[in-house]
């Protein structure tokens, strides 16, 4: 991070006077090791969460949270999570439902059962509840290096996936409401009938009741960046999570500017998408027409939370 992110950074922090923040620098040997990253998705420092025991030795426990969340629910209980004697606790994966709900094993799931003898206990390094004494005393730090050291080439998702072998049998799950992923699912009777007696159970309440502790949004969509090419999949995702996102960046002054500036950027690019939108629900029937009139609806609330007005 350059001075200029610092100071932005410093700025948000100022008016809670709970909050304080302090940076590290990484040390040499963990950056030479980190440089086997898949550059074009993640950063090497995604690598750093892993080796939190030594980067943070005056800490017994630390939370860990990705930068992609809406903390909705009070981090307080979440860091006093009962981790049942385990060094770590983490929410199962989305791949791990995906699997459930299809009766077959997902393909990046397939691949990790060549490490782990239970691939469906796959879970999300989003969010953590990292017990450093116990990993201290544990040496699980050592473990992690090892797994490291021993690939020529990274993991498909690097730290989570080493983070799971490494740990495997050393993870207690968190309830998905503190990692939910799941905002663009639907769910029928069968679906939810699959999910009975999983760790995923409460998934399809917590969703209809907007209920999550800790929104997580997965994927290369963010609400911050441009939406996907329209009527893709990566735009339905950056829709929804900019429904959330949006109103709770703007209650942030330190970063109004940028935001401003955001919003005009993407403003125009929804217009234009309603117009086109509008055109084509003329030449619409059946499902295809009531499919048309409810993006529509969605790209109008949308706009009007980047124009600041009510949706």
């Amino acid at each position: 991070m350059d001075a200029r992110i610092i100071q932005g950074l410093n700025r948000v922090a100022a008016p809670f006077t709970q909050v304080s923040l302090s940076f590290l620098q990484l040390p040499e040997e963990f950056r030479q090791l980190f440089q086997n990253g898949n550059k074009d998705r993640y950063s090497p420092l995604a690598y750093a969460r892993l080796m939190a025991g030594s980067l943070f030795p005056q800490y017994g426990r630390i939370v860990y949270l990705d930068a992609d969340v809406l903390l909705a629910g009070d981090v307080a209980e979440l860091y006093f999570s009962d981790l049942r004697g385990a060094s770590v606790a983490a929410a199962g994966d989305g791949l791990a439902l995906w699997s459930i709900e299809k009766g077959t094993m997902h393909p990046h799931l397939e691949y990790m059962g060549n490490y782990l003898s239970s691939p469906l206990s796959y879970c999300n390094s989003g969010v953590l509840v990292l017990d450093l004494d116990q990993m201290r005393r544990r040496n699980l730090e050592h473990r992690l290096l090892q797994w490291l050291r021993s690939r020529p080439e990274p993991f498909p998702y690097p730290d989570q996936d080493i983070l799971n072998i490494a740990l495997h049998g050393d993870i207690t799950p968190l309830p998905p409401e503190w990692n939910f992923q799941f905002l663009s699912w639907t769910w029928d009777e069968e679906k939810t009938r699959l999910l009975r007696g999983t760790e995923f159970e409460n998934v399809p309440s917590i969703s209809c009741g907007r209920s999550w502790k800790l929104l997580h949004m997965v994927g290369p969509e963010k609400p911050w960046r441009l939406p996907d090419a329209p009527g893709t999949m990566g735009q339905f995702h950056w829709i929804l999570y900019s429904f959330f996102w949006w109103p709770e960046a703007k209650k942030l002054p330190a970063f109004r500017k940028e935001l401003d500036a955001i919003s005009q950027g993407l403003a125009p690019l929804l217009r234009r998408h309603i117009r086109g939108q509008q055109w084509k629900l003329f030449f619409s029937r059946g499902h295809i027409f009531r499919k048309r009139r409810d993006k529509i609806r969605w790209l109008k609330k949308l706009l009007s939370i980047l124009d600041g007005r009510k949706p």
